[in-house]
């Protein structure tokens, strides 16, 4: 089962029993009513978090090489038409003449790790991409997770 619906049933699930604390009702029975509530409804329902690029104003063919950020995977191209005797299109264009580099790169190279502009600057700002493998998912928010406990954990200081 994917992680973000194992997430969001249990969002679900708090929420409701946090909404029936104020309720006149048996708060067990009332759990597991929404819990099998909950289970059927999303069972039901075939749920895509691929976001899918179906509005694209213009044939693959035409369109910008731009990678974009939109669903986070790195296969999600720039959706605008290219400029004449161009691969981009005139957004991405002027970032190339701006910065030197694409933000996420082309979407035929390889997909970065980290934030090419920044890069470019001497900074190391790491794209978190999101994988289509629930494990895969889940060590990625465990290594997001530790790295927040390292940055907020106050700095020893030794004697």
């Amino acid at each position: 089962m994917d992680v973000i619906q194992i997430k969001m049933k249990r969002d679900l699930l708090k929420m409701s029993l946090e909404y029936s604390e104020n309720l006149d009702i048996d708060k067990d029975e009332f759990s597991e009513w929404i819990h099998k509530r909950i289970e059927h409804y999303i069972s039901e329902k075939k749920m895509s978090f691929d976001q899918l690029l179906i509005d694209a104003k213009h044939p693959l063919e035409t369109r910008c090489n731009a990678r974009l950020y939109t669903n986070r995977t790195g296969k999600d191209q720039c959706t605008h038409q290219r400029m004449k005797d161009s691969t981009y299109c005139q957004k991405h264009t002027q970032m190339i003449k701006r910065e030197g580099v694409l933000r996420f790169g082309d979407i035929g190279e390889e997909i970065p790790n980290y934030d090419l502009i920044k890069q470019k600057q001497g900074i190391s700002e790491r794209i978190y991409w999101e994988h289509s493998d629930p494990i895969q998912q889940l060590q990625q928010i465990l290594d997001q997770q530790k790295r927040k406990v390292i940055l907020s954990t106050p700095k020893l200081v030794l004697f």
